[in-house]
């Protein structure tokens, strides 16, 4: 009955590309090992012979000046061409960085690629550029953020189609013959219903990922019509690049390098396998011995020990160095391997001050398993988000309000929770099963309607026949529930409002919760920049002269933010792709500081642990990706409260 409680308010060129769809033949010679045993090293299998007889390569040796000035020449745009550099305020992009160069050429040697390159090295020209540079490309998609497109069509379009030559962007104003059509496309719009067939509608033969982490969940549907589209298109080409590709396993990404670059991908094909390898790779406290892995060691490249370090921590640490150099050697992978910029970096603690009492008692009973007001979590998960929130002041519950005035029925509530979460069970059964309109949630229960509708559905689209679906059908629109926020103090909406309004030093506030954005944003007086088009458009605009609160999740990646040097971390993510995105938006190219400054709160043993958890990420995707992260050579400042006058 603690459900009721919540009922008061008050309370290659195309033609030569290989057709093989994976896993391939050599993939599927006997000898793997079916199954894998916990804490076992790993083993030999044909994969890993594969791996080892791929051909080795010396990027930087492999292309010379006149590849490059070939190369420019053949993108770069007619005399003629407007510049609006000065417009905008930025430096002309008038010839290619190192990075750009060779990844274009690889592309079009290979005809594909897999780009783990850092935050700040030109991602975005690759993107443009890589469908003219592709031989044979006659239409191209270019998936990326809903956050980045307005910036990708609004400023960064004029900006280097200044200097390059740029494909026709599907939908544009102009049409050139002869040159590439590029569908932009917002991995948000491919997730939605209507995206179940848009890659078949559009039939591209060249598919650029940007931000490609955004594909690592092979169960997501965005994921699995990605990757079905792939499977039925072998000859369809693919270039995955991101600054972060691995977040937490290199299984984030072993499908990209799967379909990117064939049985030349330097990770396994047998999932199996993946997971093997994963075991002895990815961080945590049970680790698999590297065992057969360390053949990938050149002892040629010793790594010095590390203070503190104990000898399973070096050979880990030394398995995962000779992993990142033999993926990176590899025909097709273009990584950079040091950092886009020069200013230090500064981390902090800020003291918020003392937690209120009632505030540390809540978060106990979270994470024991109880909301504040009594409701019991179902998982692990909405412990976790719950304590975050309580860290801040406030959490979240579900509220039933009267519908014209009349109470909602609690029996009828309680029914309909009861129908809800047996519909909701066999929806996630059936979800293990995706296929075309039958891969997510919103398409089953169009199917659902459909197997169940009188008189009987007669047309194309599939059926499914979801035994619980009558009942949650005749319930499920009878109760109103709105989510809202219970808040129970403001210590820390006053500090970042105090932290924004420090005297002369404007800077970011992140958060995670909308809610909590707008109250920081409220009390300091300054703008909140949440999700949505017309935010992400905004936000590039602000000046630096005041502070402004935005949403990590909408505008911690892809953005040029470097009118502030200074950020608060409100609601420290546990994510290390995640900091190395944020502090990148202000820690790049660009930036006039000498020094870019980061605070986060740490006054909750969850606070502390997520952002220990960060570090061991960042240290992990630093050690697989070989991309310096600004977690690991951040200069770590013991200063915390501050109590200048300034801050008043």
């Amino acid at each position: 009955m603690r459900l009721l409680h919540r009922l008061n308010p008050g309370a290659a060129p195309l033609a030569e590309r290989p057709a093989t769809v994976a896993p391939v033949t050599l993939a599927k010679l006997t000898g793997d090992r079916a199954t894998i045993a916990k804490g076992q090293p790993v083993g030999w299998s044909p994969d890993l012979a594969r791996v080892l007889s791929l051909p080795r390569r010396d990027l930087a040796a492999s292309y010379g000046r006149a590849d490059f000035a070939t190369l420019e020449a053949s993108l770069r745009a007619p005399p003629g061409t407007p510049c609006v550099c000065g417009t905008l305020g930025k430096r002309c992009p008038s010839s290619l960085l190192p990075i750009q160069r060779l990844a274009l050429l690889e592309a079009a040697r290979t005809g594909g690629g897999l780009f783990p390159i850092g935050v700040g090295h030109g991602k975005t020209l690759i993107d443009l550029l890589l469908p003219l540079a592709m031989p044979g490309c006659k239409v191209a998609v270019l998936l990326l953020p809903s956050n980045l497109r307005p910036q990708l069509l609004d400023v960064d379009w004029q900006f280097y189609g200044g200097h390059w030559c740029l494909p026709n962007l599907a939908g544009g104003r102009w049409f050139r013959p002869g040159l590439p059509v590029l569908h932009v496309i917002t991995y948000e719009k491919f997730s939605t219903q209507e995206g179940t067939d848009l890659l078949t509608r559009v039939r591209p033969d060249l598919i650029i990922c940007d931000e490609a982490h955004k594909l690592k969940d092979r169960k997501s549907a965005r994921t699995g019509r990605f990757l079905r589209y792939l499977e039925q298109h072998p000859q369809t080409r693919l270039v995955a690049q991101s600054g972060t590709l691995a977040t937490r396993t290199v299984k984030d990404y072993a499908h990209l390098a799967e379909y990117a670059l064939r049985d030349g991908s330097p990770l396994p094909l047998k999932h199996h396998v993946v997971e093997e390898w994963a075991s002895a790779l990815d961080p945590g406290l049970v680790a698999a011995p590297p065992g057969e892995l360390l053949k990938l060691v050149d002892p040629s490249h010793p790594l010095a020990p590390l203070e503190g370090e104990n000898e399973a921590e070096r050979e880990r640490r030394r398995v995962r160095d000779a992993y990142r150099r033999w993926r990176n050697a590899t025909p097709g992978v273009v990584a950079t391997d040091e950092s886009a910029v020069g200013m230090s970096l500064t981390i902090r603690t800020r003291d918020p001050g003392k937690v209120p009492d009632e505030l540390l008692a809540h978060i106990q009973t979270a994470l024991g398993g109880q909301r504040p007001d009594g409701e019991e979590f179902v998982d692990e998960l909405q412990r976790v988000v719950c304590a975050r929130q309580l860290a801040s002041g406030f959490f979240h519950r579900w509220r039933y309000p009267a519908i014209q005035g009349t109470p909602q029925d609690p029996e009828l509530i309680l029914r309909w929770f009861s129908r809800r979460q047996e519909f909701n069970r066999e929806l996630r059964e059936r979800l293990k099963r995706p296929a075309e309109h039958l891969d997510s949630p919103g398409l089953l229960v169009r199917a659902a309607i459909r197997a169940h509708q009188s008189p009987p559905y007669d047309g194309d689209l599939p059926t499914w026949r979801a035994h619980s679906w009558p009942a949650w059908g005749e319930i499920h629109k009878r109760v109103v529930h709105v989510t809202e926020a219970v808040w129970l103090s403001d210590f820390i909406v006053n500090d970042a409002a105090k932290w924004a309004l420090r005297k002369g030093q404007p800077g970011i506030v992140w958060m995670e919760f909308p809610e909590l954005g707008e109250r920081i944003a409220k009390a300091a007086g300054v703008p909140f920049y949440g999700g949505g088009p017309e935010a992400s458009a905004t936000i590039i605009r602000e000046s630096g002269k005041r502070s402004i609160v935005a949403s990590l999740r909408a505008h911690g990646t892809g953005k040029n933010l470097t009118m502030f040097s200074r950020m608060l971390f409100v609601n420290p993510p546990a994510d290390g792709a995640a900091w190395e995105q944020a502090i990148g938006r202000c820690h790049r190219q660009g930036q006039l500081a000498d020094d870019v400054e980061v605070e986060l709160y740490q006054h909750t043993a969850e606070l502390v642990g997520a952002f220990q958890k960060a570090c061991d990420f960042a240290r992990f995707i630093e050690q697989t990706e070989g991309t310096p992260q600004k977690l690991c050579f951040a200069h770590y400042d013991g200063a915390g409260h501050e109590t200048s006058p300034q801050t008043q």
